[in-house]
């Protein structure tokens, strides 16, 4: 009885996949009238991310909702920041700022796969 118990919890133990180690993935965006440069960044679960946006122009954000990232961008200067995609999916992301109309046709995709 007792081996049967611990072939049992040894099956259950030999199926639970090992976690994924995070991979690190660097990006650097450019921001200007009207649009990210480039429109994708594509990612595995558990990446840690690290963005650099940069502004060519006028003063710009990076939003996406999903991930609570909301930055503000400086006319000609950049912000840099990390976060983990600990979430699958597609996730749009936009420049937030009204102050020029066509920046709300700015808009790019974060695939986390």
């Amino acid at each position: 009885m007792l081996q049967r118990l611990a072939a049992t919890c040894w099956a259950g133990l030999a199926v639970q996949p090992a976690p994924e180690p995070a991979g690190r993935r660097s990006f650097t965006i450019t921001a200007r009238k009207y649009a990210f440069e480039p429109e994708v960044i594509d990612v595995r679960r558990n990446d840690v991310v690290r963005l650099t946006i940069t502004s060519a122009d006028i003063a710009h954000s990076f939003t996406v909702d999903a991930y609570r990232i909301q930055k503000r961008i400086p006319p000609g200067g950049s912000v840099t920041f990390e976060f983990r995609a600990d979430e699958v999916g597609r996730f749009p992301f936009y420049c937030s700022m009204r102050a020029d109309e066509g920046c709300q046709e700015m808009q790019g995709e974060l695939i986390v796969r």
